[in-house]
């Protein structure tokens, strides 16, 4: 009888503790603090919470969460006072409650403060606002997974310095990633590596899965990103030296 009731007493506790975990499980990690306002003389666009929160639609899915305005000691570019963000096209209907094109870097993760592309093959990208050093881009399909669809699944990570031309098989674009893994779709943030290039656009050329949706662009390019331009004048200087002489 005792070890009944000893069976039946740690199956109820199994089980609520399971419940309890259920809950912080999904969330592990999420609900960051704002991030600074300002960084190394940088001013980030202002992250109103309640505001956002406000104008959101979840549908029972979370609510917004911040995304960093500096991460590893380095600013978000997308997140600069400047920047802003460009589609090729935008799912119908929805906009303002979610999924509008100001969303791809209003400085908020999760599902009503997304963008989700209309047609395909199409793109999403960030203006800068200057040319800046970049070398790592974050995105996902919801930060904090819920309905679990509209995964990124194949897509390239384009950058340009002189023109942001539509066609994305433009000269002006360069391409510094290609991920194409049909069976290893992007859902959750993730952070993307390249090498270090230069860039005042930086694109999402998406070229299948329809109705793929993208919670938040995050740019990073080191310490000091927007230190681009002495090495260049640097060169030229030392040019025309030679070329005097």
């Amino acid at each position: 009888m005792k070890r009944m009731r000893c069976l039946v007493y740690c199956i109820v506790v199994t089980s609520v503790m399971i419940g309890l975990m259920d809950v912080p499980s999904v969330l592990a990690g999420h609900n960051p603090p704002k991030g600074p306002e300002e960084f190394n003389g940088l001013q980030f666009k202002k992250q109103d919470a309640k505001k956002a929160e406000g104008e959101c639609e979840a549908g029972g899915a979370p609510l917004p969460e911040f995304s960093p305005t500096v991460r590893d000691g380095e600013p978000n570019l997308a997140l600069l006072k400047d920047a802003k963000p460009e589609a090729s096209s935008v799912i119908a209907g929805w906009c303002p409650q979610r999924h509008c094109t100001e969303y791809l870097n209003d400085g908020f993760y999760n599902n009503c403060r997304s963008w989700i592309i209309g047609a395909i093959p199409g793109w999403a990208q960030i203006d800068i606002g200057t040319i800046a050093t970049v070398n790592r881009v974050f995105l996902g399909s919801e930060h904090a997974p819920f309905w679990k669809d509209r995964f990124l699944t194949d897509f390239d990570i384009l950058v340009a310095t002189e023109t942001a031309d539509k066609d994305s098989a433009a000269k002006t674009w360069k391409k510094v990633l290609t991920y194409d893994k049909a069976g290893a779709p992007i859902s959750e943030t993730t952070e993307f590596k390249f090498k270090e290039t230069e860039a005042r656009w930086v694109r999402i050329h998406i070229r299948a899965n329809d109705g793929a949706r993208i919670d938040e662009i995050e740019i990073y390019g080191g310490q000091n990103p927007l230190a681009v331009e002495p090495v260049g004048k640097l060169t030229t200087t030392w040019s025309r030296i030679k070329a005097e002489k």
